[in-house]
């Protein structure tokens, strides 16, 4: 269990991620979306990451379903996720009520732990993404008037677009957590520079939220499945997109993850995904990391690699050393 940076909350380590790359929460059969859950709360995760995006909704109306099922609501932290459109600015506070007040009743809920705007955060105006004074203002304000009225606990960011941007919100001290883009094929959120083939630079992006008292929710600490080493997918799983941003592809992610295999070998890992795992479990300021399940195999999975604890510290500089990081 790790503090969720000052919310007073802690979370598992792993979490359980319900969107659609992994794709058990949006497409798998309601008995097995059951027991993957109920493993998961016995093996110790809290965690639940879900977005009103996720499956148009179904990723919600399952998770909220599931937990009552279990009668687990009072033993997990749920974070779930909604969009502010350019246009909508001007009205931000009423966009974010009616975006809450929908996922409330796709959860079942009368309130829920934390709500993150799922925009990018950029430098300049643009389709689908908002800039820092946009958030700082009219959406951070929106998401003040839901919590002060008992519908939220905390509120954060997905914390993708431009790293300015980004980071000066992350800076602000008016957020309680980021969710940051980090893994072993790109981890400039952890070490600055550390970019692999092409991406972004989120030139030390934990770090900086750790500073600030905000909370870390790694995500796509696979790489969207790339991290696998492998191009096959699970009949839930999303299929095989672009990179989740600028600069570098699936393809270029999957190439670093031969090399991964490799080292995943010399240190008598099961393979590559028990490697980037790992690996993400071991940076400082890190909450918890969401990983997406398509099935209870892939959560015993991690159940597993997650129960050996971090990667040690030669073994971290040893990956970052991977020629494939640059």
């Amino acid at each position: 269990m790790r503090p969720l940076g000052k919310t007073g909350l802690m979370v598992s380590a792993l979490g359980f991620g319900c969107g659609a790359v992994g794709g058990l929460m949006t497409k798998g059969q309601p008995a097995e979306q059951r027991r993957a859950v109920e493993r998961a709360l016995a093996a110790g995760i809290t965690y639940f990451d879900t977005a009103r995006s996720y499956g148009d909704g179904r990723s919600e109306e399952n998770v909220g379903r599931v937990l009552r099922e279990l009668g687990a609501w009072d033993r997990v932290v749920v974070g779930t996720k909604f969009r502010v459109e350019p246009h909508e600015v001007a009205d931000a506070a009423g966009a974010i009520r009616r975006s809450l007040e929908g996922s409330l009743r796709r959860l079942g809920r009368e309130w829920i732990h934390l709500f993150q705007l799922h925009n990018r955060v950029v430098d300049r105006p643009s389709e689908g993404g908002l800039t820092a004074d946009q958030v700082l203002g009219p959406v951070v304000d929106g998401l003040a008037r839901c919590r002060d009225d008992g519908l939220i606990r905390h509120f954060g960011i997905t914390a993708m677009g431009d790293t300015a941007a980004v980071t000066r919100v992350v800076e602000s001290s008016r957020i309680a957590t980021a969710q940051v883009y980090f893994n072993a094929a790109n981890p400039s959120a952890g070490w600055a520079g550390r970019v692999g083939r092409g991406g972004q630079d989120f030139d030390g992006l934990i770090d900086r939220a750790r500073a600030g008292g905000v909370g870390v929710i790694n995500i796509r600490p696979l790489a969207a499945g790339a991290l696998s080493a492998t191009a096959e997918r699970h009949p839930n799983a999303s299929g095989i997109g672009g990179a989740a941003m600028a600069g570098t592809s699936f393809e270029a992610d999957l190439a670093i993850a031969q090399a991964l295999a490799d080292l995943a070998g010399e240190l008598g890992h099961e393979g590559p995904v028990e490697t980037a795992l790992r690996f993400v479990l071991a940076k400082d300021g890190v909450s918890t990391v969401i990983v997406g399940y398509s099935d209870t195999v892939q959560l015993e999975q991690a159940i597993r690699y997650a129960e050996r604890g971090p990667l040690p510290p030669d073994e971290v500089e040893r990956l970052l050393a991977l020629p494939a990081l640059g």
